[in-house]
Formats: structure tokens, sequence, C-alpha cells
């Protein structure tokens, strides 16, 4: 049976992927499959990328549902010929889910058996009965509330939904959940222990609702502002919605509910556009940020930055970027693409900038993999473009454009942006005239490049209008000493000074 049921499970794309979220299917239950064929979009905190199928089969099931934040190695279908009985799917999916068995079929594919090897090994037991449920939280309702930031405390999508609407930290929660998880039972446990009373269901409100007149109102959740202004208003907080913390009806919803019907006080207008538009808008943070900002924040923490800045001339590079892109049709080569290959000619000639420091061990790189900031709509992310300093500019410049077209569209591999000696911030095209940038480790310095534009400049005695650039660079003093940067800072304006050079 085993080589007829096949586990389709969370890849692990990079070392630093933890987990993912799924995303659209792109097959249903029941259609047939090849080897290769896409079969799930998962995203990480990176990219979306599309889990293939191993082998050919049918999808029996879609064990997991878009949105759901599941760990590497965590079941998301079963592919299974036709003929397998739906109680060994049943039976094949519950091994999988509950535990991790020794010896696993050696006809599954080395992949996937990776996979699951990544997976916590835990005891498979009956079904679980109130007296092995977790205690639960013993401390008051208003003390739930408390403690710092929990978005990193792992929860199911439900539960993390309703720890909002009820004002709970998860951090205060028991979890009982797979992979340590908070659960809705685990939140709910916790609200009722606290003192609380749970949220009816959007069928019970409507119901009570149904049934309610405006004089019975007194065992509705309120606050003591919403209770006051209902009862000016003549309105019943039967007829409300729920939408203040812990299932309370707030003024705002009060203020709708008479801007629904119409009644006295402000406007109607008036009373609507207060309900519809807040004063903020909550958004959560995504995957890719959340690694941003802890990725940055660890790198202004443990590097010790320190800048250099210098100008430099751009009108012989310009001069000679025209010459190419006129000479050469399958050329369209930016000054960005100059900058990355000036970048690689530098540190060349100054391979001390052309490291990588963890903390502990020093690693310098033979050839300049140069990682370029690209913005996207909820981040930014570093391409790369290999040994910059043995390829041509057209060459980068064609390879460029096909990693920040595939970036955007959230389609590039992780050895693609994940590495690099030295990075590339250039924010020029937004009219930025000069900035400093925060180095991405275990690189040890980031170029920051501001925009080209017309200055004053003396030569030969004489003051003379030039195109002039401004290049700061970001480097971590504990590998790089302010003589190395200004001899790297040296070279790069050279080359760009005369591009010539950097062209043989």
């Amino acid at each position: 049976m085993g080589a007829d049921i096949q586990a389709i499970a969370m890849p692990k794309w990079g070392m630093e992927m933890s987990e993912g979220v799924v995303g659209e299917w792109h097959i249903t239950e029941g259609e047939t499959v090849a080897a290769g064929d896409e079969v799930v979009d998962i995203e990480t905190s990176k990219i979306v990328n599309t889990v293939a199928a191993h082998t050919s089969g049918t999808l029996r099931r879609q064990v997991a549902k878009p949105g759901e934040i599941l760990p590497v190695g965590a079941l998301l279908g079963v592919l299974a010929s036709a003929d397998i009985a739906d109680a060994e799917i049943d039976a094949f999916i519950a091994r999988q889910t509950g535990s991790v068995q020794e010896g696993a079929d050696s006809s599954q594919s080395t992949a996937h058996a990776e996979a699951e090897s990544s997976m916590p090994k835990v005891q498979a037991s009956p079904a679980p009965v109130p007296a092995q449920a977790p205690a639960p939280v013993t401390i008051g309702l208003s003390e739930l509330a408390g403690g710092g930031d929990d978005h990193f405390v792992p929860a199911t999508p439900v539960a993390r939904r309703l720890a909002k609407e009820y004002g709970v930290n998860l951090h205060n929660v028991v979890a009982s959940g797979r992979h340590a998880r908070v659960t809705k039972r685990d939140l709910e446990q916790a609200v009722v222990a606290g003192g609380g009373e749970l949220i009816a269901p959007p069928a019970a409100r409507l119901a009570r609702k149904a049934v309610a007149t405006p004089q019975d109102d007194s065992a509705v959740r309120a606050t003591p502002v919403a209770r006051r202004l209902a009862k000016e208003l003549g309105v019943s907080l039967a007829e409300c919605r729920v939408s203040g913390q812990r299932g309370r009806v707030s003024k705002a919803d009060v203020e709708a509910a008479v801007a629904l019907q119409g009644k006295g006080g402000a406007t109607t207008v008036e009373l609507a556009a207060a309900a519809a538009v807040p004063a903020y808008e909550e958004l959560s943070l995504s995957g890719m940020r959340k690694t941003i900002a802890g990725r940055l924040q660890q790198s202004k923490q443990e590097a010790p930055h320190y800048r250099v800045q210098i100008d430099a001339e751009l009108d012989n590079l310009l001069a000679v970027r025209r010459q190419i892109n006129d000479t050469t049709s399958q050329a369209n080569v930016s000054v960005n693409d100059f900058l990355v290959k000036a970048c690689a000619c530098a540190l060349m000639q100054v391979p001390a900038v052309n490291v990588q420091f963890d903390g502990h061990s020093l690693r310098q790189f033979r050839d300049a993999d140069i990682a370029i900031a690209v913005a996207l709509d909820d981040g930014l992310i570093t391409p790369i473009v290999r040994a910059a300093n043995s390829k041509g500019l057209v060459t980068i410049s064609n390879e460029l454009r096909d990693l920040v077209t595939r970036a955007k569209l959230g389609k590039l591999k992780p050895e693609e942006f994940q590495g690099g000696t030295f990075s590339l911030s250039n924010l020029g095209m937004y009219g930025i005239k000069q900035f400093d940038a925060i180095i991405n480790p275990p690189q040890a310095a980031i170029l920051a490049v501001g925009a080209g534009e017309q200055r004053a400049v003396v030569r030969n005695g004489e003051v003379v209008s030039a195109t002039v650039v401004s290049l700061s660079l970001s480097s971590d003093h504990r590998v790089i000493d302010g003589a190395v940067a200004a001899r790297f800072m040296a070279a790069l304006k050279g080359y760009i000074e005369q591009p010539a050079t950097m062209l043989g």
C-alpha cells in the first residue's frame, strides 16, 4: 500500500525556511497529475513558490487548506491510485498527521522522506479525553490582555483572529495544538477561566436579534458609553453588531445601527461616515515583513555600522552607456548595471570588503556576488548577480532584468536571493540625493546610491557643470576598517568615472 499512497509534504526551500503559508491549489480532489505537475502554491517569508508532484497519481485529499501556516514536513495532500479505498487514505492521513513512523516505506521519494524527518516525532495516542486536556489559564480576564508582541506566538489562524476580538495576548494562553500552536479551544478555555464570556457564533447572534425587543437588551454585553447612547437614541443593543473588545457592543456599533435605521441625533450620512471610517486600520505583518524586521534589527544591534561617503561624476559613464545601447541591439544597459560591474571590480581590487562575517568566522570570497535591493509591495528582496566580476555589462544587464522581473512575481529560487558577498541599494530613481543603508548579514558592507544630478564642480580652476552621484558605504567595523572602506570607495569612484577600465 505504501507504494500506492504518496504524501505531498511542505518542502524546505532554503536554510532559513521553517514554515510556509498554503496558497492556491492548482488541482482538485479526484484530478490526475503527472510527475512534475504544479500542485499547490506555498508562500514563505521571501517568495511564493509552487510544489510539484514528485510522482504521478490522483489527488485523493487536500489536507492543507489555503491560508494555513504549516511547518516544514507537514502533510499538504495525498496522491494515490483511484482504486485505493477511502478508509486506507484516511488511515494514511492519520498516521502522517499523528506521528512519524520509523522504517517508513522505502519506496517514497527521498525528498518526502527528508521532509518527514524534520517533523516532530510524537507517540500516537487515543483521542484526547477531558482529563488529558491542558489546564485552563487561571489568570483574570484583564490580565489576559497584558504582555509583549504576540505576532510570533504559534497559533492557528482562527485562534489568532479570535484573540484580537477578545483582546487576549497569545502569550497568556496555554497551547495544546500540534507543534505547540494555540488553538481555538485553548483560547476559549483561557477566556472562560478568566471569567469572560464566549462570543456567540454569527447564527446565534442573528437568532438573538430576531427574538429580542428594543426593551430587552439588559443581557447584551456592551460598553457603558454604548449602553448610554443606545438608551438616549432608543436603540436596542440586541439590534447592534458586536465589534468591540471581548465581544461587547461598542459606541461605533450603536452609531452604525442608528445610521441604518435613520434615527435621530446626527444625520444618517454623518453617523454612517463615522461608523464606516475608523480612526485607524490595524494591519498584520506579512511573513516577509517579519523576516525583514528581524534581520535588520539584528544587523543594527550586532554590527557596529560606520559610513564613508564620496561623490562620483557620471558623464563618461553615461556616454559609454549611450554608445553600448546604440550599437548593440541586444542591450539595454542601465546606470545600475554599470554600478553592479563597478562594485564587482572594486571588490576584486579591495578584497577585504568582499567578505561575510557571522560573528565568529570571517569568509573572504574569490568572486563578487552582488545582491541588489528590489522593492516589492510588502517589503524588499535582494536577488544576486553571481560572479559579477567575470561577466560583461550586457550579460549583467540581461541577468539582472530577469532576476528583478521574477522577484516581483515571487518566482525566485532560494539560491537566487540567499547569500551574496556585497549589497547595492539604489534609490536614485525616487529622487533621493543621499542615504545610509543597513548591512544585510552575514555580508559586511552595503552601498547606498543616490540620484545623479547636475552640480557645479571645479575643474582646472574653473566652475563647470557635471552629472554627480553621491555614494555612501555602510561597513561592519568589526571586520572592515576605515582605511579599507576608503580604498574601496576610491577604487569604485575610479571605475565609475573611467568606465573603460572595467570593460576589459
